[in-house]
């Protein structure tokens, strides 16, 4: 059949013939192959290129982020601290309460940004010490209510971004007495 198909007065291929075509049609076959396995792993990098870049960006996005919230942290703190001292009394005067509701409205404000954000404070007291959440800053005895290596008394809230620690909670830990003093661990 193949014979019909060659120009007329040309001869039949020879055995050595057919054997070179074929080996060089395996050759082509295998040249092609090496190809298309090159051509898959370069599309392979270039696709985990994408992501890592893509994970990258979104990295620095959130740490650009951080840095801002954690900036924004010290004026909630500050807020936090005027209205927990400066709530007038029954009998204070108009413009007292004024500025004192201004205030508390301002703080709130601050905390719902926050929490829009993606913000929230952290508990701290009465969990046991997390270095990864808790910066201790003091030790005080631990007693019969309060155990050995557990948060005593929260100085500053800590905050989280989500799962991260935007900033750790400064705290005193409960720690067992060694002959009249706290143990350092």
């Amino acid at each position: 059949m193949a014979e019909e198909l060659r120009p007329l007065g040309e001869a039949a291929p020879t055995t050595d013939e057919v054997a070179a075509l074929q080996t060089r049609v395996a050759a082509l076959e295998e040249e092609l192959r090496e190809t298309r396995d090159r051509w898959v792993r370069a599309a392979a990098d270039l696709d985990n290129a994408r992501k890592r870049a893509r994970h990258e960006m979104a990295e620095a996005q959130l740490q650009a982020i951080a840095g801002v919230l954690r900036d924004v942290l010290p004026v909630v703190d500050s807020f936090e601290r005027a209205v927990e001292t400066a709530a007038p009394g029954p009998d204070a005067a108009a413009e007292t309460r004024a500025v004192y509701e201004g205030v508390s409205l301002i703080y709130r404000q601050l905390l719902e940004m926050l929490t829009r954000r993606g913000v929230k404070p952290m508990e701290a007291t009465g969990q046991p010490f997390d270095p990864r959440r808790h910066e201790a800053v003091a030790q005080v005895p631990a007693t019969e209510g309060l155990e050995d290596g557990v948060v005593a008394l929260e100085m500053q809230k800590g905050y989280l971004l989500g799962e991260r620690v935007l900033r750790p909670s400064k705290v005193a830990v409960a720690a067992r007495e060694a002959n009249g003093e706290a143990e350092v661990g």
